[in-house]
C-alpha cells in the first residue's frame, strides 16, 4: 500500500471508503466476540464465576473506550515531563496473562533527556503482589518522598522484569520521588533482568 502522503485524491477517496468498511467489519467482529463471551458466561456454575467473568469482559470493553479517549487527548498529555526516579500513576490498560494492568503507580526509569524530548517514557510497575523473584524489590516508606499534599501510600513490590514503554498520555499524576539509593538498587535489578 502507498503511503497516505503519496496518494492522489482518487486513491485517498478509495482508501477512506475501504478503511471505513474495514472498521465496520472489525466492530461487527468485536460485538460478536463480546456477545459470544456473554452467552458462554451463562453456563458458568456459580454466580461468583458469572460475576467475575462479566467484570473482566466489562473492563476490556471499557478499556477500548478509555484508550480512544486517551488517544484523543494525547497532544496535551505528551507535554508532561516526568523525571527519572519519580513515581507516577499510570493507566496500563487491561492485561494479558500476568502483565500488570489498570491504573497503578509506576517508576520512571527512562533518562531525563528522553523524558524531555520523547512522547513516551519507560516505566516499571509497582504491584501489590508479594516479592517472588530476584528482580522484585519491596518498596518501603524510607525509599521515597511523597509530593507535597499527596495522600497515596506507595507500598508493594517493584516488578523490574516488567519494563514497559508507555505514551506519556497514560501518566496521571506525580506522587513521589525515589531516593538515589533505591534507584541504584533498581538499576542493579534491571541489569539482572536484562542480563546486562
Amino acid at each position: 500500500m502507498k503511503n497516505l502522503n503519496d496518494m492522489n485524491s482518487e486513491e485517498l477517496g478509495k482508501y477512506i471508503k475501504d478503511t471505513e468498511n474495514q472498521i465496520h467489519k472489525l466492530l461487527d467482529e468485536y460485538i460478536n466476540r463480546v456477545n459470544n463471551k456473554i452467552d458462554k458466561n451463562k453456563s458458568a456454575k456459580t454466580l461468583k464465576e458469572k460475576a467475575y467473568a462479566l467484570s473482566k469482559l466489562y473492563k476490556y470493553v471499557e478499556w477500548v473506550n478509555d484508550g480512544i479517549e486517551m488517544n484523543n487527548n494525547v497532544k496535551n498529555r505528551i507535554r508532561i515531563v516526568p523525571k527519572r526516579g519519580e513515581v507516577w500513576t499510570c493507566e496500563l490498560g487491561q492485561n494479558i496473562g500476568s502483565e500488570e494492568n489498570k491504573i497503578r503507580p509506576v517508576i520512571i526509569i527512562q533518562n531525563d533527556t528522553g523524558n524531555q524530548n520523547a512522547p513516551t517514557t519507560i516505566v516499571v510497575p509497582i504491584s501489590n503482589r508479594p516479592k517472588k523473584i530476584a528482580v522484585h524489590i519491596s518498596i518501603r516508606n524510607g525509599d521515597f518522598e511523597l509530593v507535597k499534599g499527596e495522600k497515596m501510600e506507595i507500598t508493594g513490590t517493584v516488578l523490574a522484569e516488567q519494563i514497559r514503554i508507555v505514551s506519556k498520555a497514560r501518566l496521571g499524576r506525580h506522587v513521589a520521588t525515589l531516593s538515589d539509593k533505591f534507584m541504584q538498587l533498581l538499576d542493579s535489578k534491571i541489569k539482572i533482568s536484562l542480563d546486562l
